[in-house]
């Protein structure tokens, strides 16, 4: 029955003329700091891209294509995919994409090689590990950029959650959905990422709406983090840190579901009168934490740090 009810399931598509989407990385940032939310969604303003970015997105594809091949082909044809040459050809793309965007550089030539090569490593370690974490046996792939497109308030049905799961495999002996959200990180998830409730919310919100999108069962969900570390330590303390792979699996039961739903209704409606964007001063939240990374950081025009 969870097989039958995910493959006949037809997720519409986008109608941005009757829609505003929200997404969970607006839902995120907004949590952060409201005011920042206003310049990036309201305002336009844009944040520019960065090799993080370019980088973590050809992680994502590149192995998102040797599972692909591995799961609808066979093992034989991804261990043949070039998948350095792949990777390589991705990034680059990216970076020129990104460098006309901006009509300038955002990266050394030495940062560049180093992206280059931080990610050859880790798909030699993804492959040389890979069946600890990914089998053929009793498990299928069932999506890659899976879409969820719901309404998350009943109050606001025109207020569309969109998001993409990057992998959605079925455990066939098990009977069980596993969502797996890939993330590039400089050295892995600190004990403070893992703890860090709206970090982990992402996958909160993937399960309960996953859930209802496609009908099923929400204790037939698993969630995880499949983490891909760029550096390692030279004389690790512990084996494990050896590993350029982590696997995390959050929170995810009924309690920590309703809280983060809840959370999410009030964001849309704190931003949303019906299907336009409420037009008022909203909340900044200076700190040293949340305006660290902030793009608007150096932009005193528009934000001045002050709540």
């Amino acid at each position: 029955m969870i097989l039958e009810n995910i493959e006949n399931t037809i997720v519409p598509e986008m109608d941005y003329n009757a829609h505003k989407m929200v997404s969970y990385t607006q839902f995120s940032m907004w949590s952060e700091c409201p005011h920042r939310w206003k310049l990036a969604y309201i305002d336009k303003h844009k944040s520019p891209p960065s090799i993080n970015l370019a980088f973590g997105t050809a992680v994502h594809e590149t192995l998102q294509e040797y599972l692909k091949l591995m799961y609808h082909v066979s093992i034989k044809s991804a261990d043949e995919f070039n998948i350095h040459l792949d990777f390589q050809e991705r990034l680059l793309k990216l970076y020129q994409e990104y460098k006309d965007q901006l009509n300038a550089n955002f990266a050394t030539k030495d940062e560049l090689v180093e992206f280059i090569n931080d990610g050859l490593e880790i798909i030699d370690y993804f492959i040389k590990y890979r069946q600890l974490h990914f089998s053929k046996h009793e498990i299928k792939l069932l999506g890659i950029e899976s879409p969820i497109l719901i309404s998350p308030h009943e109050k606001y049905p025109d207020v569309k959650l969109y998001g993409k799961l990057d992998l959605v495999f079925y455990n066939v002996a098990e009977q069980k959905v596993i969502i797996w959200d890939i993330k590039t990180s400089t050295r892995g998830w600190s004990k403070y990422d893992k703890e860090n409730k709206l970090k982990t919310s992402q996958m909160v919100l993937y399960k309960r709406y996953y859930s209802e999108q496609y009908q099923v069962p929400i204790d037939s969900i698993e969630c995880k983090y499949f983490i891909l570390k760029r550096k390692i330590p030279d004389d690790p303390l512990y084996p494990a840190m050896k590993s350029r792979i982590q696997i995390f699996e959050p929170t995810t039961g009924k309690t920590t579901i309703n809280k983060v739903v809840k959370q999410l209704q009030e964001f849309i409606e704190d931003c949303f009168e019906g299907n336009i964007y409420k037009m008022k001063e909203y909340k900044k939240n200076p700190s040293d934490k949340t305006c660290k990374y902030c793009p608007f950081n150096d932009k005193p025009e528009l934000c001045d740090k002050k709540s």
